[in-house]
């Protein structure tokens, strides 16, 4: 019996099993191994019970990938994300989303579209509890993005609040509003306006309601012939240039006040020191005349103005008798001008003669006085 035969063959089956096994893998994986894939994270600020590694991410529907971390913004950024309570989410989207958004790289056109309105939002499936996260369109100015510290290390989409968690948040307020009203005393209130109601119905019904509804008519007539006249005027042509004259001029005007905006301030400014200053003036000149002394002085300024008229009169006189005298000095110093000349000269030689009297003086003050100086004996002689 050739059992060598059997074990080759054995062999070729095991062999032949193990190729196949792989080639199912490889059928199956080879789209998960080919597959580019990149990551997206977000943030959230409220719960997200039920929100698990590996629960799917969804855009408008469509699975794009999954969700593959769940922790908190402190553990992936450290202390700039200190003070910050927000839950961090990374998601590996298996289909290139944004790169078939537009001609720009993933994270380019994921910022476009965040600025349209891009947020994920946790999405529960049915009454079982179980979420997703949600990529879709909102109002941008009324869901922005939450305030944070750091640049994130992925793609980017800020996250809006679930519905669940609006809902929340709605029942809330109108618990509150609730409470607020019965700390409000609104029964009181209610009472209060039913005691009004019957206050007013009672004065309707009585005789004085009568008078005051024809004073409300009268009132009404009047109102209807003023708004008739008021019409009236309108439907003249005229009427109709008043509008465009005035928003003219009122533009104008504002060209003339930006134009002069600094030199107002300074107008302004001078005017109140202006006025500031008169004020002072003012009530030192009230001051003044209020004095007795001053009365005083005014009471006797005729009789100094006359004599200031005398005064200046005598001045006038005394300014001609000068102008004659100088004029005749000036024809005394014309005609004597020859000899004053020589007189001059006369008196720059003494001048320079006096110099040279005061210099040999200073020389030799005892030759001056007595002689001239002895004569020099010679060196050593006896």
């Amino acid at each position: 019996m050739n059992r060598g035969g059997d074990f080759f063959k054995l062999g070729l089956f095991v062999i032949g099993g193990v190729v196949l096994l792989f080639v199912v893998l490889f059928a199956l994986g080879a789209g998960k191994l080919f597959q580019r894939t990149y990551q997206m994270e977000t943030y959230l600020n409220e719960s997200v019970n039920g929100l698990e590694v590996g629960t799917a991410v969804k855009f408008r529907g469509v699975r794009v990938g999954s969700v593959s971390e769940i922790g908190f913004v402190a553990q992936k950024y450290g202390q700039k994300a200190n003070g910050y309570r927000y839950v961090y989410v990374l998601c590996t989207l298996d289909k290139d989303l944004f790169g078939t958004m537009g001609a720009g790289s993933a994270k380019e056109q994921a910022a476009a579209e965040v600025a349209r309105g891009l947020r994920a939002r946790t999405i529960s499936q049915g009454l079982t509890g179980q979420q997703f996260l949600g990529l879709d369109y909102v109002d941008p100015g009324r869901y922005q993005p939450l305030p944070i510290d750091w640049e994130p290390a992925s793609i980017y989409v800020p996250a809006a609040p679930s519905t669940l968690s609006q809902v929340e948040q709605a029942v809330l307020g109108i618990s509150n509003t609730l409470t607020g009203l019965e700390e409000a005393q609104l029964p009181e209130a209610v009472k209060s306006f039913r005691r009004f109601a019957d206050s007013a119905s009672t004065f309707l019904e009585g005789a004085d309601a009568k008078e005051l509804g024809g004073r409300l008519s009268a009132t009404l007539e009047e109102t209807r012939r003023l708004l008739s006249r008021i019409n009236h005027l309108l439907a003249n042509p005229a009427a109709e240039t008043i509008v465009p004259d005035a928003a003219r001029t009122v533009a104008g005007l504002r060209t003339v006040v930006e134009g002069a905006g600094p030199d107002a301030v300074l107008l302004v400014r001078d005017a109140r020191e202006t006025a500031a200053s008169l004020k002072v003036s003012a009530k030192s000149l009230e001051k003044f005349l209020a004095d007795p002394e001053t009365r005083k002085q005014l009471d006797a300024m005729p009789g100094a103005m006359q004599q200031a008229r005398e005064t200046v009169t005598e001045l006038r006189s005394a300014a001609k008798r000068l102008n004659s005298v100088l004029g005749r000095v000036e024809q005394l110093t014309a005609a004597q001008q020859a000899n004053v000349e020589g007189i001059l000269e006369s008196a720059r030689g003494l001048v320079d003669n006096l110099r040279e009297l005061t210099g040999e003086a200073k020389r030799y003050p005892a030759g001056v006085l007595f002689g001239p100086p002895p004569d020099k004996s010679p060196l050593g002689g006896q």
